[in-house]
């Protein structure tokens, strides 16, 4: 399964999950941490997947750019690039291994840290999952300062996009690259909050964001007169949460033979269908 996304591009890892984990994690500016410059760093997660049908494929997972500021000290952009490091390792093993099948140590080893820090950066492994879905939404930890998914490129180009089909593909476009970055935490993410009240709110959170996020697609479109008589805002948002939302790419994609253009292309049709008035050609 070969994304036509270029941030899905398929990528060479190690032999194992742990050596991907440990050589392939974090690509940073090492000596603009110590120094204690603002540094924007990107994280590259490997995560091996398998289909519905048993191939594999390794999938590039690149969060958006956070950046550290400035007048933090160096203790702060260590801790920072410690635990950016610790939950990218993290993400890599359980995709791979699973939550369940994936002990503290493991991680530790991968990341280059104690079993110790890697406690003190997530005292808990429903902690440490919670700072996988963050570095994967927003490229960072909540607490180091990670793009709002609310205020990255694609959502204010959404915004700003005047003809309406466009901006519906856009939309699309942007919520793939969004699942092909998280989609597969969100999977273990739910998966865990059924017992979990930690992961359980980090699962409410998540989607009341997206929510957000889509909110803006669909209010734009009630602005412009493009959204269907018989629906109102709320039953938009609830079509569109749905069509782009972890459970679709997940089954189309990671489980599924799909690519991630292609599951764009397809919610522009369903989203076009559903939502705009029958004058605008879902094909077009």
């Amino acid at each position: 399964m070969r994304s036509e996304h270029g941030h899905l591009a398929e990528r060479g890892f190690g032999s194992s999950a742990t050596e991907r984990a440990r050589s392939g994690c974090v690509r940073g500016r090492g000596r603009e941490v110590e120094s204690g410059c603002a540094v924007p760093w990107r994280v590259v997660i490997g995560a091996r997947l398998r289909n519905a049908f048993g191939s594999a494929a390794t999938v590039c997972l690149v969060t958006a750019s956070a950046t550290v500021p400035a007048r933090a000290d160096g203790r702060a952009l260590r801790a920072a690039a410690s635990r950016a490091r610790i939950a990218a390792a993290a993400t890599t093993l359980f995709v791979e291994e699973g939550y369940a099948g994936t002990p503290i140590t493991a991680v530790a080893r991968a990341a280059g840290v104690g079993v110790q820090t890697v406690y003190y950066s997530y005292p808990t492994k429903a902690d440490l999952l919670v700072g996988c879905l963050d570095l994967a939404v927003d490229g960072a930890d909540r607490r180091d300062g990670g793009v709002d998914l609310a205020e990255q490129p694609w959502v204010r180009a959404v915004a700003a996009e005047p003809d309406p089909v466009r901006r519906l593909f856009l939309h699309a476009r942007g919520s793939a690259d969004l699942m092909g970055r998280a989609g597969a935490v969100l999977d273990l993410v739910r998966v865990g909050a059924a017992g979990e009240p930690v992961l359980a709110a980090a699962a409410e959170r998540d989607e009341a964001r997206r929510r957000a996020v889509h909110r803006v697609l669909v209010e734009a479109s009630a602005r412009d007169g493009v959204l269907r008589a018989a629906l109102d805002v709320g039953q938009a948002l609830d079509l569109v949460t749905l069509v782009l939302g972890p459970e679709t790419w997940n089954a189309l994609v990671r489980r599924g033979t799909w690519s991630g253009l292609a599951w764009a292309r397809w919610a522009h049709r369903t989203l076009l269908a559903d939502l705009a008035p029958s004058r605008f050609d879902p094909d077009a």
